[in-house]
């Protein structure tokens, strides 16, 4: 032991600069002024989630009917269009989907759309079989 202590002692390196680091450095965290801090988010409702608030609950009612929408396309391997809202069209397969955003494969590379961005979406086998209705 007398060996392993006198290695230890002979690294340690005292200072006595106050700019240099010692060790220990504790979090400091100024206060904001009332102004600068961070406001709340206001949370939209998502497009596509037919989830209602009820009153007297609070809590949201769902009838999961979109994600058993998505969760039947994604086993299916379905192709799905989506249109957005300024009009561009994607083409491609659904790899997942959460709150907010899909997931597509379309070709070889994965495309990230939020819900919000989406004006709609259906089955690409079903746009050959339908007269197209929606401009």
């Amino acid at each position: 032991m007398p060996v392993k202590r006198a290695f230890m002692e002979s690294r340690t390196v005292f200072r006595s600069d106050d700019n240099t680091f010692n060790g220990t450095r504790k979090l400091v965290r100024p206060r904001l002024p009332v102004w600068e801090q961070r406001r709340e988010v206001v949370h939209t409702e998502d497009p596509l989630t037919h989830a209602m608030i009820s009153d007297a609950h609070g809590t949201p009612e769902s009838s999961h009917a979109e994600a058993f929408y998505f969760q039947k396309q994604m086993l299916q391997q379905t192709e799905m269009t989506i249109i957005l809202e300024d009009g561009e069209q994607i083409q491609g397969v659904i790899q997942w989907y959460d709150k907010c955003t899909l997931k597509l494969r379309v070709g070889r590379s994965r495309v990230l759309v939020y819900k919000s961005a989406i004006k709609y979406l259906y089955k690409t086998s079903d746009a050959h079989t339908a007269p197209s209705v929606m401009k």
